[in-house]
């Protein structure tokens, strides 16, 4: 009798477990190779994920189960995970602060997963908005390859301390730049490879949320504004940990329902008049911070208060420590 009525799941899993190897699991459902090529696309619709074939050169990565939908979904206990949002990569950008540190922290720890909050890309040449004066813009190859090269020393050195460290991608505002404005003037070209900025980063699961032990969310927005860390926690019910706004703060919220928190986790990019990405804020006084949140979970999975690394006159700042520091610019008189 054919098997093939299998649920998203468990041919998902089959899948993997068989290495993508298409007519091991066609036999295992009873099923032709056709058909299981054409549930294969069915699947990865549904669940937001990529099943590579085993001969595939595309590049695609190899799917990390469980995910539903366009959201990961981490189970973790007894250990750290870092989440860094708003990077804005460009060519020829010193490593931040802020940055150094984060690395310092991955060494350290050896997180059994990292998050990317999103933005890591910033697509300043395909913008809705309009360019500020004259300012040189870099071309999306060049931006494409500075996030390439920090997102591959990040994943250097968590592979380093934790082979089996997860490398999760909510995506922002900004990534969504780069398919989109490709969605938009070439739609004939959708799916071909290399049209996803995912395509470009194979050891990174990308989605729009990452949910932590059924009662943490991580996302790149929701909120706006200066109360959007509050507004997040108290209308979602859990704890809610976001970037976007390049704030960096904790705001606790207690209910009947008990202690939970907003986080902001800033921006891992150095901001100011002397940065041309930043020309579009006309010089006025941001209200930003430089550094990431770093999220402990007990031997239960529970959340312990959401700790930050916060950069303050190019010293980040961690658990009363300064962990990696740069030289000070001396401010304009």
């Amino acid at each position: 009798m054919a098997r093939w009525k299998a649920t998203d799941d468990e041919f998902a899993r089959a899948w993997v477990q068989f290495g993508g190897h298409v007519r091991s699991v066609a036999a295992a459902f009873g099923m032709d190779e056709r058909r299981a090529y054409e549930r294969r696309k069915t699947v990865e619709q549904r669940l937001g994920i990529i099943l590579p074939a085993g001969r595939d050169t595309t590049g695609r990565s190899r799917a990390k189960l469980p995910k539903r939908g366009f959201r990961h979904i981490l189970k973790i206990t007894d250990g750290i995970v870092p989440v860094f949002s708003d990077g804005h990569f460009w060519p020829d950008d010193d490593r931040s602060t802020s940055y150094l540190a984060l690395l310092e922290v991955i060494r350290e720890f050896k997180p059994k997963a990292t998050i990317l909050n999103g933005d890591a890309f910033d697509g300043a040449r395909i913008s809705r908005h309009p360019p500020t004066g004259w300012v040189d813009l870099p071309e999306v190859a060049e931006e494409l390859a500075a996030c390439q090269d920090r997102l591959g020393e990040i994943t250097a050195i968590a592979r380093q301390g934790n082979p089996d460290c997860a490398l999760y991608w909510n995506a922002g505002n900004h990534d969504s730049r780069f398919t989109v404005r490709l969605a938009m003037i070439a739609p004939d070209y959708v799916r071909v490879h290399g049209t996803d900025i995912k395509d470009h980063f194979p050891d990174w699961s990308l989605a729009w949320s990452t949910e932590i032990n059924g009662s943490v969310m991580v996302k790149h927005r929701w909120h706006q504004g200066i109360h959007a860390a509050y507004n997040n926690v108290m209308k979602a019910g859990w704890s809610m940990v976001t970037g976007h706004c390049h704030r960096l703060c904790v705001t606790p919220m207690t209910d009947y329902n008990g202690r939970r928190w907003g986080v902001d986790t800033g921006t891992l990019a150095e901001f100011g008049p002397e940065h041309d990405k930043w020309t579009y804020g006309e010089d006025a006084p941001m209200n930003w911070c430089e550094g990431f949140a770093v999220l402990s979970f007990d031997e239960r999975g529970n959340l312990a208060p959401p700790e930050l690394c916060e950069v303050i006159d190019g010293k980040a700042w961690f658990r009363g420590q300064v962990i990696a520091s740069k030289p000070t610019k001396r401010k304009r008189a």
